[in-house]
């Protein structure tokens, strides 16, 4: 008598609970790639909570999509508005057929490590820009909350591979616009000593034709993940070489800071506006739901300075 046969031998069998998840409990979802960041690439490192890197994403996609495409709309609408009708319906219609040709604005990559991905833009797109108005946005209004699983959001300038950078020449070409160029800002006055004792605090107005004085304030933030061969001493002393002795540096109260981003084997740089810490390091979680201990300093300072 031959063996009995186990009940539903034939049939498949079931996949195991969570499949399709990536490493970290990524749900990979339709818009999300495996692509590997490039040298070159333009973008924003987004972070968020571990297991989350997926919905993130989407949330990232979202998100800049609407900021984007949204102020286009407006512009198009806005340009439309002189038009007659056979033209804007001949518009609408042409909006309405699909564009094979047209490129991805937005590429969504999932990284190989925990609490971090990375959103690739188009070269047209400005990284800075496109955060500080959604942060700026956010916190003027943090009762609209947008987003639930994105924390961080650092814009990205350019990208480089950690294994062949030459760091000081990258940091060079980052900051010239900002530091060396009269890129924006443009110029940050200093408050001089009284003229009538002859002194400046850097120089003489008279010397370079009264033009405001172009020193600016400046402080670095590095951040390191998954990397051996870039660490955060070495990274501001590169950095700070690189933007000169004319400019001072000043932790608390700077015009620019300089965000440098090392993720496993690439690293990004950008300059950003002097109120980064304002807006939460760009952290959209904190700005809609500040820590109990943030809204107990600011009720505090609101406080006294009533009293």
């Amino acid at each position: 008598m031959g063996k009995r046969t186990m009940p539903g031998s034939n049939q498949p069998s079931k996949k195991r609970k969570g499949g399709g998840k990536g490493k970290y409990g990524n749900h990979t979802g339709k818009h999300s790639s495996r692509a590997a960041i490039e040298s070159g690439d333009v973008g924003v490192f987004v972070t968020c909570d571990m297991g989350k890197e997926g919905k993130c994403l989407s949330e990232a996609l979202d998100i800049f999509s609407h900021a984007i495409e949204g102020n286009e709309n407006q512009e198009e609408e806005h340009d439309t508005d002189d038009e007659d009708i056979e033209a804007q319906i001949r518009r609408e219609l042409e909006g309405l057929q699909p564009n094979k040709d047209k490129k991805r604005r937005f590429q969504p990559l999932q990284m190989d490590m925990p609490c971090v991905t990375f959103m690739r833009l188009d070269p047209s797109i400005d990284p800075v820009e496109l955060v500080h108005r959604l942060c700026s946005e956010a916190h003027a209004h943090p009762e609209t909350k947008k987003s639930r699983w994105i924390k961080r959001m650092h814009p990205v300038t350019s990208i480089r591979k950690t294994l062949s950078v030459d760091l000081a020449a990258f940091a060079k070409e980052i900051l010239k616009p900002h530091f060396h160029s009269g890129g924006p800002p443009k110029t940050v006055s200093l408050n001089p000593l009284p003229r009538s004792l002859g002194l400046w605090a850097v120089g003489d107005p008279a010397d370079i034709g009264n033009d405001p004085i172009t020193h600016l304030a400046y402080a670095i933030r590095p951040t390191v993940r998954g990397n051996s061969k870039l660490n955060r001493d070495m990274i501001i002393k590169t950095v700070a070489d690189a933007v000169g002795p004319e400019h001072p540096v000043n932790l608390t109260n700077y015009d620019l800071m300089i965000l440098v981003d090392v993720a496993q084997n690439v690293i990004g740089m950008s300059v950003v506006q002097g109120d980064y810490d304002k807006l939460k390091r760009f952290n959209l979680a904190e700005i809609y739901d500040p820590s109990p201990k943030e809204e107990t300093a600011a009720t505090a300072t609101t406080t006294d300075t009533k009293a």
